[in-house]
């Protein structure tokens, strides 16, 4: 009877072995079927090796056949490698993907560090500023400075953002005697607090230089808090304390933070990331590419160029869906069809966030609002303007009608500090990608609106 019983058990652990290993192999089978072809020239003519959809095969077998499927979707390493080439959702954290950036690091470095004033970056988004104080941050870190983070949303106060700032700051850098009242402080730290008191506070800072990176600073919605602001850059200085501020905004600072206090213009590093020029563009371009084991072929970049207007992020993500579009086709060489097929899937995806403005470049690029290329070159100098201190503005001179590029670009635009704004300020090159499209062969549709 224990006999049977055993002979039982183990065939009941040969079929688990069987289904786990031969499952695995079919899988295995499966995603090569799948995925043979595609090129990989980060293993070819490598040593044989495990991948990652391979390693995760056998347990993918038990799986429905449609669920299956989807894993298999986003398994391939040459895909995940062209997403973590572009890196186009996240600002970039390394000094080598930051191109055309190198003169404002040296500002900031020899301005933060070295003169001991405060920073004022600002720029549109996607312009690259999170991204070039993250780069900063790294520079900083070197030196031994201490720096510490925090991005604003519109509900964040001043109180609350330099209790996070406070609470972050390590104890090496506190005045021993002190560390203990500090602490207490900081945990009654309250919602009224002022700028006096955080500046009282920084007064225990003895042995570290300090850098407070305040994020999306034009972001909060409360009417003190970049006076607040102000307030402290000026106490600080004027008490000549280890700490620094560098205030990141998508429009111009500097005027506001001077008009309340006029002294600080001898306190403050200023500086606006302008978008980048071409060269700069073409060399991201072919530095992301070429860590994915792609290249763009001269033409794909240049019509990359005249359609980002300088932008990162732009080139970045439009670049990214080129590089996935030749993928497709299983190349390595990226060339304008991949251009144009990457343009039509930035755009449906953009559109899905924005099916109201999406909607409007829809009937200016069909005509129906008037000269489409006039409307699109409007949109390029917002884009990329010749004046970079207010990047989202188009100055009077440059509009001839202004009533008529309102309308025309309504409801994706707006009346701003005397001009005239994108709501969203990466809405431009989405428009100018568009007029691209309608003129090549690939038709894009928006929900609810009509093909192009």
């Amino acid at each position: 009877m224990m006999g049977r019983i055993g002979e039982h058990i183990r065939f009941g652990l040969y079929l688990i072995y069987m289904l786990i290993f031969d499952g695995g192999h079919r899988a295995r089978r499966s995603d090569d079927e799948l995925f043979g072809d595609t090129i990989d020239p980060f293993v070819h003519d490598a040593a044989p090796q495990t991948s990652a959809a391979q390693s995760i095969a056998g347990p993918r077998s038990f799986l429905p056949d449609a669920v299956a499927a989807q894993h298999r979707a986003w398994a391939p390493a040459a895909a995940d490698r062209i997403y973590a080439a572009f890196d186009a959702s996240q600002p970039v954290d390394s000094p080598e993907d930051l191109r055309g950036r190198d003169e404002h690091i040296a500002q900031l470095m020899t301005g933060v560090l070295y003169r001991r004033t405060h920073g004022l970056v600002s720029g549109p988004r996607g312009s690259g500023k999170t991204s070039l104080v993250r780069v900063f941050a790294q520079y900083a870190g070197a030196e031994g400075v201490v720096v510490l983070y925090a991005a604003c949303d519109r509900t964040t106060t001043f109180s609350e953002l330099m209790r996070e700032f406070l609470e972050q700051i390590p104890s090496y850098a506190l005045d021993p005697d002190q560390a203990q009242v500090f602490a207490d402080r900081v945990a009654h730290f309250s919602r009224e607090s002022t700028a006096q008191q955080v500046a009282s506070l920084l007064y225990s800072v003895r042995y570290s230089q300090l850098v407070f990176v305040i994020d999306e600073s034009d972001r909060p919605e409360n009417p003190e808090f970049r006076s607040k602001i102000a307030s402290l850059l000026k106490l600080i200085s004027d008490a000549r304390l280890p700490v620094r501020l560098v205030v990141v905004s998508g429009s111009s600072i500097f005027d506001h933070m001077v008009g309340e206090h006029q002294s600080l213009m001898r306190h403050v590093t200023r500086l606006t990331t302008e978008p980048l020029d071409r060269n700069s563009v073409a060399a991201l371009l072919d530095s992301c590419a070429s860590r994915c084991g792609m290249r763009f072929s001269p033409e794909a970049k240049k019509l990359l160029c005249q359609i980002v207007c300088g932008s990162p992020y732009h080139a970045r993500l439009f670049g990214m869906h080129s590089a996935l579009a030749a993928l497709a086709r299983k190349q390595n060489d990226i060339d304008r069809r991949d251009v144009f097929e990457g343009l039509s899937y930035s755009f449906d995806e953009w559109a899905l966030l924005n099916e109201e403005d999406a909607t409007s470049f829809v009937s200016i690029v069909s005509g129906t609002k008037g000269d489409p290329n006039q409307i699109v070159e409007a949109a390029r100098r917002l884009a990329s303007p010749a004046e970079s201190e207010e990047p989202a503005k188009l100055p009077v001179t440059a509009r001839a009608d202004d009533e008529r590029l309102l309308k025309a670009l309504a409801p994706a635009v707006e009346r701003a500090n005397g001009g005239i704004a994108f709501r969203d300020a990466t809405a431009p090159q989405f428009l100018i990608a568009l007029q691209h499209l309608s003129t090549s062969s690939k038709r894009v549709r928006v929900k609810g609106g009509a093909n192009v």
